[in-house]
């Protein structure tokens, strides 16, 4: 068996499985043979899945072998619950940007005790997780992160928006995106004594500390981002009303969109869509996104930037006369000039 020099995440997936199989351990020589590679490079091998994947290893008489309590108990899915699993390896392929080595290790332990052909279609969900562009950094980042908020320790971040600044935080909880496929870390920051978010692709460090920490008492994950439309900080509840065309009626009311959503069907056709969110900010660009299949009736703070950006759009494409450079001298950007008759 033999890897492309750029394969070496899938490689070590292979190897986790192969000693998975082979209960009674494996000798370096035995690995570099199986695996197709020399037996140094076996040994590096077995030291990156100890010290990036936190594999629990012990030796015996020269053989590789991992403790018992690392791997799965034995499972037992029925199939609609294996084809959930896989919908969600399905669904984290999409949604990341980096390679997870963690994450694809998971799939292929839950893998291997799926039926076919689930088994093999998560399994090279798994794959295709790991051979996403490789980031050491962001991969050490959410490691410290995720063990600060299992172990309740308290974490120093490095963290990018205008400026780069650090801030010792509280991890609480971990929280995937879809706005931007990003991953945002909820933490209760000593400095507001607040809960805050943080984009994980904004940290360019994290440093795992000794210090720990109790949760805020009656923190909740999910009520605290039960008014978010993705990961805004919630704040005073902000009505939202929107007018979608008959032509995308159907397809907005077969979805969830919010948990505060409520639906009229109109006389007209139309589909009026009202909900409660914590920032009507989150909602600019997915509003943008139906183009002129949707109306915004309120906050007027969210119709006035979607005609903005609309009007925008409209120079920018040269559908609209640009605004004036001397008022006084020209007409509005937005006054109709009716032709002479010739």
């Amino acid at each position: 068996m033999e890897f492309e020099k750029g394969d070496r995440i899938v490689r070590l997936l292979a190897e986790l499985r192969l000693l998975q199989a082979v209960p009674h351990g494996l000798t370096t020589r035995e690995l570099g043979e199986r695996m197709g590679i020399s037996q140094r490079q076996a040994q590096r091998d077995l030291r990156a899945l100890e010290d990036y994947l936190g594999v629990p290893f012990y030796q015996e008489g020269g053989r590789w072998l991992v403790s018992r309590e690392f791997w799965l108990q034995p499972l037992r899915f029925s199939l609609p619950e294996a084809m959930g699993l896989l919908l969600s390896a399905r669904l984290m392929l999409r949604h990341a940007d980096h390679a997870d080595e963690f994450t694809a290790s998971a799939y292929e332990k839950l893998a291997a005790v799926l039926p076919e052909p689930i088994r093999d279609s998560l399994t090279e969900a798994a794959a295709g997780l790991a051979r996403k562009p490789a980031d050491g950094a962001y991969t050490r980042i959410l490691r410290d992160l995720v063990t600060g908020w299992a172990e309740r320790r308290q974490v120093r971040i490095t963290y990018t928006m205008e400026r780069t600044f650090e801030r010792t935080v509280w991890p609480l909880f971990l929280e995937p995106s879809p706005l931007g496929h990003g991953i945002y870390l909820l933490a209760w920051d000593p400095k507001p004594a607040a809960v805050r978010s943080y984009r994980v692709e904004r940290m360019s460090d994290a440093k795992l500390l000794n210090e720990t920490f109790e949760p805020p008492p009656g923190f909740d994950a999910g009520r605290h981002l039960g008014q978010a439309w993705g990961i805004w900080s919630p704040g005073d509840p902000v009505e939202v009303e929107l007018l979608f065309a008959p032509s995308v009626a159907r397809r907005v009311q077969e979805t969830t969109w919010h948990p505060s959503q409520v639906l009229e069907q109109l006389l007209d056709g139309r589909v009026k869509l009202t909900l409660r969110v914590s920032s009507w900010l989150e909602l600019r660009h997915w509003v943008l996104g139906w183009g002129e299949t949707v109306e915004v009736v309120k906050p007027a703070e969210l119709r006035n930037s979607i005609r903005s950006a609309v009007a925008s759009m409209a120079r920018t494409y040269g559908t609209a006369p640009k605004p004036s450079r001397r008022p006084g001298r020209h007409a509005p950007a937005d006054a109709v000039r009716t032709p002479k008759p010739r």
